[in-house]
């Protein structure tokens, strides 16, 4: 395991650096302070991911016993340890990769990168939905270096160790023209009010209301409500960014907070690899005011922001901000960034 060089403490809360306001129809009280902590870089347990600390979000969540939490490390392939917190991750178990690419020419032909991973909404201990961004890299023309991207879900019921591939749950045809795309899912969680699965790609919402998240049950927004059947080969053209999201976002994180009662979207707008904006939701629809979360360092460029509480879908009062940083100071492509984060309002 590669060990964090410098001696752990508890990172001490900072003046206040951000303000979340909650939902334009929520009321001005609803208004929620953050302050985040110093950063911290989180020691990542060895594996043949080594280049990268991670290469996307990624989950993590308790085990089936309660007694321990579940993370993956994702590069394309995927790969799972276990241990009490962030820092203290055991090497991987098992050895090998849990999760990879499928079948040349497939949808997820060129990789699986399990970006968020929810146990069973009605079993706490019970089967994982694990969500996946897919490339497929083959294109009838022939022409390489292009990548074609789409939403995969995968199920595992032995707390990660193993995977079954459910299929595509959003995505359009790839084009015969090599070119960079797709439609996809940039995060995912279960909506505990709407009981639904909420998916957000590019400011583009998606949702299912089936209890197993599966293929063919998803639908996308068109401008006022999900009518698209995905995946589609027809319809993409009605696909609408949410309003008060836009789609200037290249990535975002959705969570749901047990303390304000509602959905947390941290993203970055394309182009913009300095900065981390955040925003909040009653409904996972109508979103509050930007505001920035996040302002790296001179020097420094960040990607991939998330949050983790009790789990990477779900947080409360404190949470803890992690993300990519460059240049690296480990000797990896990236370092990976942790930041306690408290929530008052």
């Amino acid at each position: 395991m590669r060990m964090n060089p410098r001696t752990r403490w508890t990172a001490p809360v900072l003046a206040v650096t951000a303000i979340l306001l909650a939902s334009a129809a929520a009321p001005a009280s609803a208004a929620t302070t953050t302050a985040l902590g110093a950063p911290q870089v989180v020691p990542i347990p060895d594996s043949q991911v080594r280049w990268y600390a991670n290469d996307s979000t990624f989950p993590y969540l308790p085990d089936a016993a309660g007694t321990a939490n579940l993370a993956f490390w994702v590069d394309g392939v995927d790969y799972r340890s276990t241990g009490q917190t962030l820092d203290t991750m055991s090497p991987v178990d098992p050895t090998t990769a849990v999760l990879g690419a499928g079948p040349r020419g497939s949808f997820d032909g060129n990789g699986a990168w399990l970006f968020q991973a929810v146990r069973d909404p009605g079993d706490p201990s019970g089967a994982i939905y694990g969500f996946y961004h897919a490339e497929d890299h083959v294109f009838a023309d022939g022409v390489t270096g292009y990548e074609y991207n789409s939403t995969g879900l995968a199920v595992s019921t032995d707390d990660g160790v193993t995977w079954t591939k459910k299929g595509q749950i959003i995505g359009t045809p790839q084009p015969q023209k090599a070119q960079n795309g797709g439609y996809e899912i940039n995060s995912v969680v279960y909506d505990p009010v709407g009981k639904r699965w909420l998916g957000i790609g590019h400011g583009v919402a998606y949702a299912s209301t089936d209890p197993g998240a599966a293929p063919g049950t998803w639908k996308g927004w068109d401008g006022s409500a999900f009518t698209v059947p995905m995946p589609t080969a027809t319809d993409a053209g009605k696909l609408k960014p949410l309003s008060t999201l836009g789609s200037d976002i290249s990535g975002s994180d959705l969570t749901w907070n047990t303390h304000l009662d509602r959905f947390v979207l941290l993203y970055q707008n394309w182009g913009d690899d300095t900065h981390v904006y955040a925003k909040t939701s009653t409904d996972g629809i109508t979103w509050g005011p930007a505001t920035t979360l996040l302002t790296a360092d001179a020097g420094k460029t960040v990607g991939y922001p998330q949050l983790i509480g009790a789990s990477s879908s779900e947080t409360g009062q404190q949470a803890t901000l992690v993300y990519e940083q460059w240049p690296s100071t480990t000797g990896r492509n990236r370092d990976m960034i942790e930041r306690t984060v408290q929530f008052t309002g």
